[in-house]
């Protein structure tokens, strides 16, 4: 997936009205989501995604923070300016797009890395 891709399909999936919101969006929740990860989980993720959007869970430093979901949730929301439960909706369509973009195995890797809540804002609520 191109970085256009995977705007155009945040935009598509959360109802933004163009790429700059979805690529707003985008970099709030991936920037938050960098810094909730570990260095080396956030280098293998990065990896996988387009350079820019892999830029944005690269580039906040990765202190690994140990978040659960309504922190991540709050931290988002003071990301992007908007109140939680629009940044909730936020987090579930970028790590959604997120996760259709890398492959199972690096998935599993990810999930296997954070508390079980984080699956459903990752598109698998039947891992919860």
């Amino acid at each position: 997936m191109t970085y256009t891709e995977f705007l155009a399909t945040v935009r598509e999936q959360g109802g933004y009205a163009d790429n700059a919101e979805a690529a707003r969006v985008s970099e709030a929740v991936l920037s938050t989501f960098g810094d909730r990860l570990q260095p080396a989980v956030a280098d293998h993720l990065a990896d996988q995604l387009p350079l820019r959007i892999g830029r944005f869970v690269t580039r906040v430093g990765n202190t690994g923070r140990t978040w659960g979901v309504h922190e991540f949730v709050h931290q988002v929301a003071r990301a992007a300016a908007d109140d939680e439960d629009t940044a909730h909706r936020h987090a579930e369509v970028v790590l959604t797009t997120l996760a259709d973009t890398v492959s199972g195995g690096e998935l599993n890797k990810l999930l296997s890395q954070l508390p079980v809540g984080y699956a459903a804002l990752l598109g698998h609520p039947e891992l919860t």
